[in-house]
């Protein structure tokens, strides 16, 4: 039975599909930990550190509290980390007692895949539990400064 589930995110683009998938575990028996992994080498350069994180926290609490309207009831936890990003994730999933890590991927291809890797399928190879990983059904080509609609962005253009 899953009890624990861990949800990575660095957008809110796979929230739909997120909802979609706790309905389909048909259990409102489970916590949830939000979390996202703050990677220094993609921050945005013009942003400071404090800005980076304020983003961050703005990200998880908003992706949080449509999860919690969604699902009334519901524990849900946040939180934001610094690090490598497949190895921030599999140790909160150890600390968080995870039974599931449910995480989107933006599924690129080629290139882009060989010189950035895939964060899901390294997340895969270090997890101390099940992944699973869900491809959005929206458009795949996003702006990344519009992770949290509303908030103080820069696009430095």
């Amino acid at each position: 039975m899953v009890t624990n589930v861990l949800i990575p995110i660095e957008d809110l683009l796979f929230e739909d599909e997120i909802k979609e998938f706790l309905v389909q575990l048909n259990t409102l028996l489970f916590r949830l930990k939000i979390l996202h992994v703050l990677d220094k080498n993609e921050a945005v350069m013009s942003w400071s550190s404090s800005e980076y994180i304020t983003e961050g926290e703005a990200l998880v609490r908003t992706f949080g509290e449509h999860l919690k309207d969604y699902f009334p009831g519901i524990q849900v936890e946040t939180a934001v980390r610094d690090g490598v990003v497949k190895e921030v994730i599999a140790n909160e999933a150890g600390a968080f007692s995870a039974d599931l890590i449910l995480m989107g991927t933006h599924g690129r291809k080629g290139i882009g895949n060989f010189l950035l890797g895939s964060t899901a399928k390294e997340v895969i190879t270090l997890a101390p539990c099940s992944v699973v990983i869900l491809r959005s059904k929206k458009s795949h080509s996003f702006d990344k400064t519009q992770k949290v609609a509303g908030a103080n962005q820069s696009t430095g253009n």
